[in-house]
């Protein structure tokens, strides 16, 4: 079930506690870009590739991105964290290719997941043909857990008008890329985030449709007393 938590009513809590207060203190614990061994923060973190055979790397609109990836996902192993109450999770999530929501074609849901811990923060169909407005007959449960609500294609989505990478190489709108930034109640030192996929039919060269990562970044928030 996605987190009932509204990432602006925390905020806005967060804020209130400030001026009352204290600042919140954040750190941020896990940072890559997947650019550089420069750029990546690893005192409290590091990915787990046990759900893909390896770590993999493609250029991707501009930039270097984590994948591309079929069925199953990543996992960002956290320990050692500082005293905090609060997660910031975010992350640029691509979808490439023929995506199809809600079963299209009777085989089951192409479903992004995304997990803290035992929290299921995520599990939403997302749908690409290609269209690149609102206006489809197509849909998808994304930003609702499946079957719980029909949303359109596109809906929440940053950039819908990416090139495809296999089946529609170089077709605008053949990816697409979500911005996901989720604040999530946590208190543990040690945490275990999974990223991933459940996609069928996606054929062993990943070339009907397939997902990639990028910009990953997480960061505790700890609310401060006077």
């Amino acid at each position: 079930m996605k987190n009932t938590f509204s990432l602006l009513f925390i905020l806005n809590i967060i804020a209130l506690t400030s001026c009352t207060n204290g600042q919140p203190e954040e750190t941020l614990v896990y940072s890559n870009d997947f650019e550089g061994s420069s750029l990546v923060q690893k005192e409290f973190g590091s990915i787990n590739y046990a759900y893909n055979t390896s770590e993999k790397w493609f250029k991707f609109d501009g930039n270097t991105v984590l994948g591309r990836f079929g069925l199953g996902g990543i996992i960002i192993e956290l320990k050692d964290l500082p005293t905090h109450d609060y997660f910031i999770v975010e992350y640029d999530f691509y979808v490439h290719d023929n995506w199809e929501g809600n079963g299209l074609r009777g085989n089951g849901e192409d479903v992004l997941i995304f997990n803290v811990d035992n929290t299921s923060i995520y599990f939403s169909s997302i749908i690409n043909s290609k269209c690149i407005d609102q206006n489809c007959d197509t849909v998808q449960s994304f930003p609702d857990v499946i079957k719980s609500r029909t949303n359109p294609e596109n809906a929440n989505v940053t950039n819908p008008n990416l090139p495809g990478v296999c089946y529609w190489k170089g077709e605008i709108g053949g990816s697409k890329k979500f911005h996901i930034k989720e604040l999530i109640p946590h208190s543990s030192v040690s945490s275990n985030i999974t990223i991933g996929a459940d996609i069928k039919d996606a054929g062993s060269d990943l070339c009907f449709k397939s997902w990639s990562v990028d910009n990953i970044k997480v960061t505790t928030v700890r609310v401060i007393d006077l």
